[in-house]
């Protein structure tokens, strides 16, 4: 619950993100945002997300781990149309990358391991 206000942030946008890493070149931008520091070193070190970084001339990716959303195992679901693909797996999963933006915006449930998002539910929302 936000201290300023009586009223819950159930959709989590509020979320600190202490952990922030962001690399800066000739060629890209990349920053990377997360309140779970397993998450923050996986993308950090992945080279998919590099390689998108340099492809799309910067990215950035802000990924939550909600320890309240709902934890069921189920098979990831990719959702496209031309700017948005969403992945969407199970109840309390949620990733979206907006190409135009080039922004990764993902809610990420308690079960989900920070090397499985990194080398296989991301790929696929990259559209790598």
């Amino acid at each position: 619950m936000n201290q300023s206000t009586p009223h819950p942030d159930l959709l989590r946008r509020f979320v600190a993100t202490p952990y922030l890493f962001m690399n800066m070149s000739s060629v890209s931008q990349l920053h990377i945002q997360s309140n779970d520091l397993d998450i923050a070193l996986s993308l950090r070190r992945s080279r998919i997300v590099q390689r998108c970084g340099i492809r799309t001339g910067g990215l950035l990716c802000k990924v939550i781990r909600d320890f309240a959303a709902p934890v069921d195992r189920s098979e990831p679901v990719l959702f496209s149309d031309r700017e948005l693909r969403v992945l969407h797996m199970g109840r309390g999963t949620v990733l979206i990358y907006d190409r135009e933006r080039a922004e990764l915006l993902g809610f990420v449930s308690r079960n989900v391991k920070a090397h499985e998002l990194a080398s296989l539910l991301i790929p696929p929302v990259l559209g790598l």
